[in-house]
């Protein structure tokens, strides 16, 4: 399956970038719409499984994207979350 960036939306919250940049590594990122004025109190990654791809919603304080992965199962999923530079983050699955 192809790698990279999907779709012709190329903003990221500064937040996803190095989210993105691993999910690109392995499959496809398709980038949706930013949401401001989003009240949070820390980094959260958010996981839900879909037919064909993985809904992902990355919120930060006063930012939420949602972002589409594809090419990867739920379990290589957990395993690039378990990555120490995002630990951070709190991962919902």
């Amino acid at each position: 399956m192809a790698k990279g960036r999907a779709g012709t939306h190329t903003s990221v919250i500064d937040a996803a970038k190095l989210f993105v940049s691993l999910m690109e590594a392995c499959g496809r990122v398709s980038r949706g719409v930013i949401a401001a004025n989003v009240g949070s109190a820390g980094h959260t990654i958010k996981v839900l499984p879909q037919r064909g791809a993985l809904r992902v919603t990355v919120t930060a304080k006063g930012a939420k994207q949602e972002f589409h992965v594809y090419g990867i199962s739920l379990d290589a999923m957990r395993a690039l979350l378990g990555d120490p530079r995002l630990g951070h983050f709190l991962v919902r699955m």
